[in-house]
């Protein structure tokens, strides 16, 4: 072959592996293999024709306005992109599962093993480069499919601007997969039923790397599901999302999570992230942290269970709105720690502020908190909540105002079985907190801002004559962990330093500070 003749081959092979097409599904579309789907008057009449016509490459399949009927499930190639016209409004774009798709007779634990992926919208294994966004995906509450979305063995995916609503068992299910965006999405009532003991997630995922889970808005009107149930994570950040659901906001109970980020959510249930013995140290997958819960808005009494090693919880606003929980718990095992619990704001205090059940704990830091607690009646317990002395050790509580109501003080920490022996507290303002060793402030008033927009405003130090100035403890490295603010200084007592610029605190996707309704 002449060497002119075979360089206009490769460019043109060339040229065409780059081409990115689009082609058309509209409701007035036909699923005829005749056509090509290049125009709307060649249109396809839906989403699983279209995805087995279309090749792998930096295709996108646009999807009309109007409601789709999804008779069978899509499986979209490497490369592909689903849009629609809209996740709302008139101009949307819906795909509803068909009424007469074959359901197996109920969940089971093949379902929460990723082994059965019949019965969702979408899926794929091994898909690379795949974007579904903008368009609505749901079944018929009266038969309701498995799930929206499946991925196994993924990489670079994203789901945009997708409306998900009415399945059995999760909206989206992602495993074993790396570079994933959930993003600008709304969930609702994703996962309907219990298998036995255990309930699905709106968001499920497994094994999932470098990834991004944020500003989607997770609501259950049934009072079942958990909003976001994760497992083996490493650099995931999960962020921005309002959840508010039956169960767990935010589960991930495994020993592989290492690098995840909790920030900026705001979340009407627990965050549940416990590992009964040690998992191994962050740094052996080049992390600082297993978890860093930080700068969200909580309002569960049971806010954030344990044990978990090497985990920080910092600048919270938890406002405590139910009854009989406790903010922080370690439930059984083996946990040497460190947990940093830092800089929070946590009002309405019902029960304990850490306390623990069974196993070990050790290495907790309480510091630089600003609690007020509630008049709990007989549900009252010690801000430090421990039975007895073998069950912890080297607790350090420093630096926090913890404010109780003269109507029913609190303990400090229990004083029976030598728990005083295992914890160090030191520099805090203590107002009807009794039992407090010697080098704390009992009884001051703070001298709080108490004007302004809650809860950092209203708890700033009024000015630098306020009590809690610069009266802390200087803290050294083994109590921040992943930061060292106010490194040699002696800070102000409590969660906010007076004359600093305040942390950018937001509520996800605008939301007011009152529930939003579903």
């Amino acid at each position: 072959m002449p060497r002119r003749i075979l360089s206009a081959l490769i460019l043109l092979a060339t040229s065409l592996a780059g081409r990115a097409d689009t082609f058309h599904v509209t409701a007035a579309g036909a699923d005829d293999a005749k056509r090509d789907g290049k125009s709307p008057e060649q249109a396809w009449a839906s989403l699983a024709f279209a995805c087995e016509q279309v090749p792998a490459g930096m295709h996108t399949i646009r999807i009309g306005a109007g409601n789709f009927t999804a008779t069978r499930q899509a499986v979209p190639k490497n490369g592909v992109t689903i849009q629609g016209s809209g996740s709302t409004g008139e101009n949307a774009t819906r795909l509803v599962a068909s009424k007469e798709w074959k359901l197996r007779a109920a969940i089971g634990a093949e379902d929460d093993e990723g082994k059965n992926q019949d019965e969702y919208l979408i899926a794929f294994r091994r898909g690379q480069d795949i974007t579904v966004k903008s368009l609505e995906l749901a079944s018929d509450p009266a038969h309701p499919i498995t799930g929206a979305f499946y991925c196994r063995d993924g990489k670079n995916i994203t789901l945009e601007d997708l409306v998900v609503h009415d399945f059995r068992w999760n909206g989206f299910r992602i495993e074993f997969s790396q570079n994933v965006t959930v993003a600008n999405c709304v969930l609702t009532d994703c996962s309907s039923i219990k298998r036995g003991g255990t309930e699905g997630g709106h968001i499920r995922t497994r094994w999932i790397s470098e990834s991004r889970l944020h500003h989607n808005r997770i609501l259950s009107t049934t009072g079942r599901g958990y909003g976001y149930k994760g497992s083996g994570h490493v650099n995931v950040r999960i962020d921005h999302n309002f959840i508010d659901v039956g169960y767990f906001a935010i589960e991930s109970a495994h020993e592989g999570e290492y690098g995840v980020e909790i920030d900026h959510n705001y979340l009407t249930r627990c965050i549940s992230v416990p590992k009964g013995g040690q998992s191994q140290h962050p740094s052996q997958k080049n992390c600082t942290f297993t978890f860093w819960i930080h700068d969200n808005l909580l309002t569960d009494s049971y806010t954030i269970e344990g044990p978990r090693n090497h985990m920080r919880i910092s600048h919270n606003y938890i406002r405590i709105e139910k009854e009989g929980g406790r903010v922080y718990t370690h439930h059984g095992g083996t946990n040497h720690g460190p947990v940093w619990i830092d800089h929070n704001i946590i009002e309405n205090v019902d029960r304990a502020v850490v306390w623990m059940n069974q196993g070990l704990a050790e290495n907790i830091y309480l510091v630089n908190n600003t609690i007020t607690c509630a008049d709990a009646g007989d549900r009252t317990d010690a801000i430090c909540g421990a039975y007895s002395a073998e069950r912890l050790s080297n607790w350090v509580v420093k630096n926090n105002v913890i404010l109780a109501p003269e109507s029913k003080p609190r303990k400090l920490f229990p004083t029976a079985r030598e728990v005083p022996t295992k914890i160090v507290a030191e520099g805090n303002l203590l107002v009807n907190v009794s039992e407090g060793p010697k080098g704390n402030f009992i009884g001051e008033k703070p001298g709080f801002l108490k004007k302004g927009d809650n809860p950092w405003a209203i708890y700033q130090p009024a000015d630098a004559k306020s009590f809690v100035v610069d009266r802390g403890l200087v803290l050294e490295k083994p109590f921040w962990g992943p930061e060292l603010p106010f490194e040699g200084k002696a800070p102000d007592i409590g969660a906010v330093e007076f004359g600093e610029k305040l942390r950018e605190w937001d509520v996800p996707m605008g939301t007011p500070l009152t529930r939003p309704k579903k």
